[in-house]
C-alpha cells in the first residue's frame, strides 16, 4: 500500500485550471504593474481563483482558506499582491504535496534500464 496521496483525475484538472488563473494573475502584479484600483473584471477573474482554491485544498490538512471578495468594491493593488502571493504559495505547497504525480516526480521514481531494456545494476 502507498503512503503517498492519491488525487483524482478531476482535481488534477481543477488544479491545471487554478494554476492558470494564478499565472495570469501573477503576470498581471509581477510584470504588468497596473496603478490604480482592480476593475470589476479583474475582481470577478480573482474570486473565481479563490473559489477554485477552496473547492480543491478544502479536503487538504494544513491548506488555507481563501475568503471571497466582493466584486461590487474596488480592490487596491497591494490587497491584489497579497491574495495572489497566498495562491501562489499555497499552490507551491500542494505541488510539493503531489510532486509524485508530476512529470519529473515520475521519471524519477522510474526504474532506471540498461540497454538491454531490463533494470539497471547501476541505479
Amino acid at each position: 500500500m502507498s503512503t503517498k496521496p492519491h488525487l483524482s483525475q478531476r482535481a488534477i484538472v481543477a488544479y491545471n485550471r487554478l494554476s492558470r488563473e494564478v499565472a495570469a494573475l501573477n503576470y498581471l502584479v509581477r510584470i504588468s504593474k497596473p496603478s490604480g484600483t482592480l476593475g470589476e473584471t479583474g475582481r470577478i477573474c480573482l474570486d473565481r481563483a479563490l473559489r477554485i482554491a477552496n473547492r480543491l485544498y478544502r479536503r487538504e490538512p494544513g491548506m488555507p482558506f481563501f475568503g471571497r471578495i466582493d466584486t461590487r468594491e474596488p480592490l487596491t493593488q497591494a490587497d491584489l499582491a497579497l491574495m495572489v502571493a497566498r495562491l501562489s504559495v499555497a499552490g507551491m505547497a500542494f505541488e510539493e504535496r503531489y510532486a509524485h504525480l508530476t512529470a519529473p516526480g515520475l521519471a524519477a521514481q522510474a526504474p532506471r534500464l540498461s540497454a538491454d531494456g531490463l533494470p539497471s545494476p547501476h541505479a
